[in-house]
C-alpha cells in the first residue's frame, strides 16, 4: 500500500484521538453494573481495537491490518446487534 506522507500523519493523529476515546471509556467499563457490563466494554473495545488498525493502515502493514480487522469486525457487529435490539425492545408511548 502506498499512502502519502500527509495521510500517514493524519492517520497517526486519528489513532491518538481513538486512544483518548479508549482511555475515556475505560473507567465506565470498569465501574459498570453486571447487567450493563457488555455495552460498556464494547464502547471501550471499539476505539481500543481501532488504534492498532489505524496505525497498521498508516504504516502500510497489511498483515497487521487484516488481523486487527478480524478483531474489530465482531466488536462492531456485536455493537450493531445490541443497538438494534435495544431499539426494537424499547417500550412505546401509549
Amino acid at each position: 500500500m502506498d499512502i502519502p506522507s500527509a495521510g500517514r500523519w493524519i492517520l497517526t493523529a486519528l489513532a491518538a484521538v481513538q486512544l483518548g476515546y479508549a482511555v475515556r471509556a475505560l473507567r465506565p467499563a470498569l465501574r459498570s453494573r453486571p447487567g450493563a457490563r457488555l455495552d460498556a466494554w464494547l464502547a471501550f473495545a471499539d476505539p481500543a481495537v481501532g488504534v492498532p488498525v489505524t496505525l497498521a493502515l498508516a504504516l502500510g502493514n497489511l498483515p497487521a491490518l487484516l488481523a486487527g480487522l478480524a478483531v474489530l469486525g465482531p466488536v462492531l457487529a456485536c455493537r450493531l446487534y445490541r443497538t438494534i435490539e435495544t431499539r426494537r425492545t424499547r417500550p412505546t408511548a401509549a
